[in-house]
């Protein structure tokens, strides 16, 4: 008798690269737990151009490459694949049309509520569209999962009659593979292409405006025109795109690009992924100044690499921090003007250079033991 089947359904979150790599680490999770993999087959639906963020677990799972954008051919295949070969759950169910036929086994993702805590990013036709999805998640008794306790309040906040099954399963950055694959020859190249040969500082995320790379910007502006931290560059990756707030970009631009402080911004646009790694891990030290996130994944590649992170002082970075990480306030550019300066300071010190190259052998170990325990949460769901 064959086994049964776990359906991880990439093709809904193409347009997201975030997602693709939520469900590449919640496998990962998965594989650490015997008492899952002895039960079920992980098989995963995905395009050609997104395939490889899956390969690196071989034949551990079962890659479906779908090539074509036909939704009713989609619907055919997907029927087909999960009435016909034993998918039980699927995970990270969307209901749409499509999804809502296999509803009874979904196993529903919120990866947050920004659109309550921060609704005025959003346009009213968006903000709409989602509230009417996770409501018609939070309102059927499927599991839920949330990456965090605070996405959990939120949940109770905003849709207190909810009556899914609610799990909170945290996540880990499954990205040894990319580590594997720096040497020093890639870091070498990697500084030769994007003119990093000074201390910098980086910034990894997307432009989007809840990132709050203003606070940031501001911070920088404020030390240039001190003269301060002078030998320091400061490392953008991301598109500098918010379709949703296109003045924000603009004030951003005007910041970055006007003297002093253009001279010292690096913006590198969009990188390959092992690329971006090379670059954090050659940083002196990591922002991220973001508003909200459901549990950020530039905190957890940080902590793969034992990296020094300034955290935005929000609840949930309070509860995914660790001890690397020093947290301000993301509406006071001024306070972490100060403490850009404070810690530049701590990571030029000969003493500090070790604390501040991180151990990248300890944080793998540590990816491990926190993803094998994660993992007893997925197994109160693929029961």
């Amino acid at each position: 008798m064959s086994m049964k089947k776990i359906l991880f359904n990439g093709l809904g979150n193409r347009g997201w690269i975030g997602g693709l790599y939520y469900l590449k680490n919640i496998i990962f999770s998965c594989l650490q737990s015997e008492e899952i993999t002895k039960k079920y087959r992980i098989v995963v639906l995905i395009d050609p151009e997104h395939a490889d963020i899956f390969t690196c677990f071989g034949n551990r799972i079962d890659l479906r490459i779908y090539d074509g954008t036909n939704k009713v051919k989609l619907a055919l295949y997907e029927m087909n694949l999960i009435w016909l070969h034993g998918v039980k759950y699927c995970y990270a169910l969307e209901l749409n049309r499509i999804g809502s036929l296999f509803a009874s086994r979904g196993i529903f993702w919120i990866p947050d509520f920004q659109h309550k805590t921060l609704p005025e990013f959003f346009k009213p036709e968006e903000l709409a569209r989602k509230d009417v999805t996770d409501r018609r998640m939070t309102e059927l008794s499927n599991p839920l999962v949330l990456s965090s306790e605070d996405a959990k309040n939120d949940l109770e906040r905003f849709y207190p009659e909810h009556q899914c099954k609610v799990q909170v399963i945290h996540f880990v950055s499954y990205i040894e593979p990319e580590l594997r694959a720096i040497t020093p020859k890639l870091e070498h190249e990697v500084a030769e292409k994007f003119g990093l040969q000074r201390k910098y500082i980086y910034l990894p995320n997307q432009f989007w405006k809840h990132k709050n790379h203003v606070v940031a910007v501001k911070a920088i502006e404020l030390l240039k025109k001190q003269g301060l931290l002078a030998d320091y560059d400061f490392v953008f990756t991301g598109n500098l795109k918010d379709y949703r707030n296109p003045e924000y970009i603009d004030e951003l631009k005007k910041i970055m690009e006007a003297q002093p402080v253009a001279g010292s911004i690096k913006l590198l646009g969009f990188v390959e992924r092992t690329e971006q790694l090379c670059i954090m891990k050659n940083a002196a030290f990591i922002v991220q100044p973001s508003l909200c996130e459901g549990w950020g994944t530039v905190l957890e590649d940080a902590k793969v690499l034992d990296k020094a992170v300034l955290l935005s002082d929000i609840p949930v970075h309070r509860e995914q921090k660790n001890e690397k990480c020093v947290l301000f306030d993301p509406h006071d550019p001024k306070a972490l003007a100060q403490l850009l300066v404070e810690t530049a300071e701590k990571a030029d010190m000969p003493e500090h250079t070790a604390y501040f190259a991180g151990d990248m052998e300890k944080g793998i170990a540590n990816m491990y033991r926190e993803a094998e325990a994660y993992a007893r949460g997925l197994e109160n769901i693929f029961v």
